[in-house]
């Protein structure tokens, strides 16, 4: 496996320099005769495949990758999902509302052929940011208070900010439920339990209710995978539906050190919150930022390789069960490697029992 990642890590390298050489020469018509893997040795290629849909059925620690899908055609190969690495497990959509059918397309790609799930995401900052800015437009004399709708049990109170999460969460679920995504992710924090008053206690457990009430149905009724982000000590609702989800992500993008990821999973235990299955949220280093920290680690490594090497380490009252990128297409560039922190994560939490 490892020799067929450097040949298209090659090839790619071969096609950037190809681009790069675009931009200071005429356009020309080319006649290429590109064979590819599957053109040249068919069976050797299927072989392959199942070698890799074979390793997405065994038992191991996973590699989440969570990609920034754009709008319109892609621009280049970091933009397909289909170039992230076969032994990746799970591909996250950040963009639900930037879902077309070239996308479609390669998810159906990644699930048939090499047995990669894709799954959407719905973020909650994310959310509260366009909240925010939706309350910016309102006329200054509308307040924002409660409103009152007629419902089986009679007149009931509902707060429009609850209305408006529960709004979107909805039209998430009917984008994942129209365009058969294999399961969805939810990454939500709030505030600590044992900051809040009762008042505002109680106005976050109807938060939390109108919030995930849309989510939660859906993975009861369909069974879909369901990824749990965030810090799950500061659910105040029935945290039973923990159990569903699948990996329950800890987001640690601001982490240089091991110790802070035994912190930040140390700090997401808690009563009804399953400890078997935590995967630590990294990110990948915006290449293009020059002020970009979060990606980087202490030692010359990436955060992607420190998680990684976290991961295989002992634990102790918990599961390691792998590691999240987020951004994952800003590993894409390395001019030796491509995606090369993904597979440098991938090797040391699963190395090949081939030397």
């Amino acid at each position: 496996m490892n020799n067929i990642l450097k040949t298209i890590a090659l090839s790619a390298a071969v096609l950037l320099s190809a681009a790069a050489c675009s931009k200071w020469t005429e356009q020309e018509s080319v006649d290429f005769n590109y064979l590819t893997p599957e053109d040249k040795n068919p069976a050797l290629y299927e072989a392959y495949l199942q070698s890799i849909r074979d390793y997405h059925a065994t038992e191991h620690q996973v590699l989440i990758a969570r990609y920034d899908n754009k709008a319109g055609i892609p621009a280049g190969r970091a933009d397909h999902i289909t170039c992230l690495p076969d032994s990746v497990d799970y591909v996250v959509l950040n963009n639900y509302e930037l879902i077309n059918q070239i996308v479609l397309s390669e998810v159906q790609e990644n699930r048939e052929k090499k047995a990669i799930p894709t799954l959407i995401v719905l973020d909650y900052a994310v959310l509260d940011k366009e909240y925010k800015a939706y309350l910016e437009t309102l006329p200054e004399d509308v307040p924002e208070v409660a409103e009152e709708t007629e419902g089986e049990e009679g007149t009931e109170t509902v707060d429009p900010r609850n209305q408006w999460f529960a709004d979107k969460a909805e039209a998430f679920v009917n984008v994942a439920r129209q365009c058969g995504f294999d399961g969805i992710m939810v990454s939500y924090t709030g505030k600590g339990i044992l900051s809040l008053k009762d008042d505002e206690k109680a106005a976050a457990l109807a938060f939390q209710e109108a919030f995930f009430a849309p989510l939660t149905s859906y993975v009861a009724e369909t069974g879909c995978l369901f990824f749990y982000e965030g810090d799950p000590t500061t659910l105040i609702i029935d945290r039973t539906f923990l159990e569903q989800a699948k990996y329950i992500i800890v987001p640690a993008e601001d982490v240089t050190v091991t110790v802070g990821f035994n912190f930040a999973v140390r700090m997401s235990m808690g009563e009804g919150i399953p400890a078997d299955r935590f995967v630590i949220g990294v990110t990948a280093l915006d290449v293009t930022d020059d002020t970009a920290t979060n990606g980087l680690f202490s030692g010359d490594i990436t955060a992607i390789e420190g998680a990684a090497r976290w991961a295989v380490a002992p634990a102790d009252g918990y599961s390691k069960a792998g590691v999240c990128v987020n951004h994952a297409q800003f590993d894409y560039y390395n001019m030796q490697n491509v995606y090369s922190g993904i597979n440098a994560a991938i090797s040391t939490m699963n190395p090949s029992p081939i030397k």
